[in-house]
């Protein structure tokens, strides 16, 4: 089985569970105390002084195994905030990466950047899950999901307010993205079934892009030099997370 594979076998004993805690009828009774949805998009949205950053919250990962040995959700977003970073990406998945929905909600409360859940979504219950621990955005993959699927749960996150970050990793998965309506496109240079990753993945997928939708480079950014190639490629932003943490350059890089 691949990585993947083994991730969507989990997350759908997972939703089994979450189910029946029923998050769709938890939104209607609280959709009118739930914080405002802070503007994702936007924040993202490349701009006179470049490209922007997302930076992202995680512990460990199912290639790598434990990233960060005294891992505090609070202590890193501060100094991915000084960095310059426009948002957070935080994972919430318990088995694969050691996030929780309480890492999200800690560094929700705490900053005031939006926050992107990075979550394998394969069910609508999850969607209503992602507005009630206060995302502002979430992700969509699209080798996880069929096409069908797909613009069902974009229609349902864009009815709820979140904005949705739709993963692709080639040419036939960015069609299916488009077609569905995704305007937020993330080119993963990490291959979901052994984790391999290329670089060179996004740089090809841009010139594919739409101008009018947001295009973020994912995943494997480890230099100064990665950044310039994604840069020159046009992206709006990129996503890092393990880059920043183990990778000196990066690490002593300012953005936008």
């Amino acid at each position: 089985m691949t990585y993947l594979d083994k991730i969507l076998d989990e997350k759908k004993r997972e939703v089994s569970q979450l189910q029946k805690e029923k998050p769709a009828q938890h939104y209607q009774d609280q959709a009118h105390s739930l914080d405002a949805i802070r503007d994702f998009r936007r924040a993202i949205t490349r701009g006179n002084q470049g490209i922007k950053l997302i930076a992202e919250i995680k512990k460990a990962s199912p290639s790598r195994g434990l990233i960060v040995q005294d891992f505090d959700p609070i202590v890193m977003a501060q100094r991915y905030l000084k960095l310059g970073a426009s948002a957070f990406s935080v994972l919430t998945d318990r088995l694969f990466f050691q996030g929780s929905n309480e890492y999200l909600q800690q560094v929700r409360r705490s900053f005031p950047l939006p926050v992107l859940r990075k979550e394998f979504i394969i069910d609508e219950a999850q969607i209503f899950e992602t507005r009630l621990i206060g995302a502002d955005a979430l992700l969509l993959i699209v080798a996880a999901l069929d096409a069908v699927q797909l613009g069902d749960y974009l229609h349902i996150a864009a009815a709820l307010g979140l904005h949705a970050l739709v993963e692709v990793h080639d040419r036939k998965e960015l069609d299916i993205a488009l077609e569905q309506g995704a305007t937020i496109i993330g080119v993963n240079n990490r291959n979901l079934k052994d984790f391999s990753v290329d670089l060179h993945a996004s740089a090809a997928l841009r010139p594919h892009i739409p101008s009018d939708i947001i295009a973020i480079a994912e995943s494997g950014m480890k230099t100064t030099a990665d950044i310039s190639l994604i840069n020159q490629a046009q992206f709006d932003a990129v996503l890092i997370g393990e880059g920043l943490h183990t990778s000196p350059e990066l690490r002593k890089l300012t953005w936008s």
